[in-house]
């Protein structure tokens, strides 16, 4: 088999990517291991304005269901008082504050587009076996024997790429002595379509509206601080009730507890050869911003930017070698972004405190201020 394209990995990052190479004309074999899997778990993303415009642009945004538009983001300090907040609307930038979404929504609309792709192929449970470059192309070996010929193979397996495996990668850790919880709650008091997150010194807790009456919550706790009875099943409302003043009246769980530790890291490469990798397998972050699927995205659209600009031939082994230095600068510094974040504003400092009270306070004042941080998170945390 000939294709100009192989994408291993068909999750979010995976399909959008192949649609994206597509509609370069470009014919891409996605080889997924497990497919059914991927549709039956389902996560909560916030997206950004910049993710909401390449989706649009890749004919999904329109077709994908249940996507709640925030009208507001409130963040607050140690305590959930009017004292502690620092308030994100609308009205302080030009653009909508984010988007919530469910996977299982987003990758039903891919899911329909990729199978009327005509230059998108598709091989469920399957894998790659082996892999050459010596001929100046990728020639992957599947488990069931299928040999691909391709100008490139791009890794879109997330955190345990096994194309990282076979090639001897490794990743660059951040370990935040942290463990992160995620379920969801309904609530009976209106939650108005507002994010909100808390900074306590054991960790930010987030709280995404699923819906009016429901919150998708990730609750990162520092090891230190883990109390498992305050944080099992039987007592994780009670405990979200008290932390909120019982500002989102009665509540109870709507799912499992799902509990795992919190792990930010770089790619040593994000390329090799003509192999790359994108998203999840080339790097990952702290999740307070609910930034991880977004700088995903923002690779792809780097990768788009790349074969527009680019003079070099396809077949140049160094035409990706600029989309390789620049995202792994800008994940690197969003991925320091979010761990100073979370550093400061977990001490427990009397000075610092006061410090980032009198800051949070200038920052709900000055209408400039709000914008660009806006602005910086619609943009998936890059200065570029």
């Amino acid at each position: 088999m000939r294709t100009d394209l192989i994408i291993v990995g068909s999750g979010i990052i995976g399909m959008s990517l192949a649609l994206s190479l597509s509609m370069k004309k470009k014919k891409v074999i996605l080889v997924e291991k497990n497919f059914f899997n991927n549709l039956r778990v389902n996560r909560i993303y916030a997206i950004s304005e910049k993710t909401k415009i390449f989706f649009e642009n890749i004919d999904i945004w329109d077709n994908t269901e249940n996507i709640n538009t925030l009208s507001g983001m409130n963040l607050f300090y140690r305590k959930f008082n009017q004292e502690n907040l620092l308030s994100l609307a609308k009205k302080d930038s030009c653009s909508n504050i984010g988007y919530i979404v469910q996977s299982k929504d987003i990758m039903s609309s891919l899911k329909k587009k990729v199978e009327k792709d005509e230059n998108i192929s598709f091989l469920d449970n399957s894998e790659i076996k082996s892999l050459d470059e010596s001929s100046g192309k990728v020639t992957a070996v599947t488990s069931d024997n299928k040999k691909i010929e391709s100008e490139y193979l791009f890794s879109c397996e997330g955190i345990n790429s096994s194309m990282k495996k076979k090639l001897s990668i490794s990743n660059i850790y951040d370990n935040y002595n942290s463990k992160a919880l995620v379920f969801n709650i309904d609530h009976t008091a209106r939650n108005n379509n507002i994010a909100y997150q808390i900074f306590l010194k054991s960790g930010p807790i987030a709280f995404l509206p699923i819906s009016e009456n429901s919150f998708s919550m990730v609750v990162s706790i520092k090891n230190r601080y883990i109390d498992e009875e305050k944080f099992d099943k039987d007592n994780i409302c009670e405990y979200i009730k008290n932390i909120t003043n019982n500002k989102f009246g009665e509540i109870k769980l709507s799912t499992k507890l799902i509990s795992f530790d919190l792990i930010g890291f770089d790619s040593e490469k994000y390329k090799h050869g003509k192999i790359l990798f994108v998203g999840d397998s080339a790097h990952s972050v702290h999740p307070l911003a609910g930034m991880g699927l977004n700088l995903g995205i923002s690779d792809i659209i780097e990768l788009d930017r790349v074969m527009k600009e680019n003079k070099n031939n396809f077949e140049n082994n160094n035409y990706f070698s600029g989309y390789a230095r620049k995202q792994r600068i800008i994940n690197k510094k969003a991925r320091q972004q979010l761990k100073f974040i979370e550093k400061i504003y977990s001490i427990e400092n009397k000075f610092l405190n006061k410090f980032i009270l009198s800051s949070m306070a200038k920052i709900q004042k000055s209408q400039f201020a709000k914008e660009k941080i806006i602005k910086h998170a619609n943009n998936n945390l890059s200065f570029f």
